[in-house]
């Protein structure tokens, strides 16, 4: 698929997206960004260049970012707190992973980001069958 219509198709589907399946290609570009980091910090492309490296973990917290910022105390504080808490947590085990060049703080985080990913999908699933009913 050549750039352009990539890129057009990306667009489409997120300006069609619903607010949870928005959340979910953010947690997709962050499993991504995710793996490519700890890729390039194990064996990276060019060894005595980090910028792989360096661009995915800035693609990742980024993410981080964003999902902080989707977050809203007023709707579930204490939900929020425990996510904004973790989204930070795994800003500062990508940067010090980054750092210290360890890919075994990535690995470790990984499958929690995963499982967040996961939670995610099963609620907008849930979701959109509550929906369904109401109609």
């Amino acid at each position: 698929m050549d750039e352009k219509l990539r890129r057009y198709y990306l667009e489409s589907r997120v300006k069609n997206a619903s607010p949870g399946q928005m959340l979910i290609m953010l947690y997709d570009c962050l499993i991504k960004n995710v793996e490519t980091a700890e890729a390039e910090i194990t064996s990276p492309a060019n060894p005595s260049d980090p910028s792989q490296a360096a661009q995915a973990i800035t693609g990742c917290i980024n993410v981080m970012r964003e999902l902080t910022s989707t977050l809203r105390p007023n709707e579930n504080p204490s939900l929020c707190c425990t996510l904004s808490n973790l989204y930070l947590f795994f800003t500062r085990e990508l940067s010090t992973a980054f750092e210290k060049r360890d890919p075994t703080r990535i690995r470790a985080i990984l499958p929690l980001i995963r499982e967040l990913r996961n939670t995610w999908c099963e609620a907008d699933r849930r979701a959109g069958q509550l929906q369904a009913v109401a109609a």
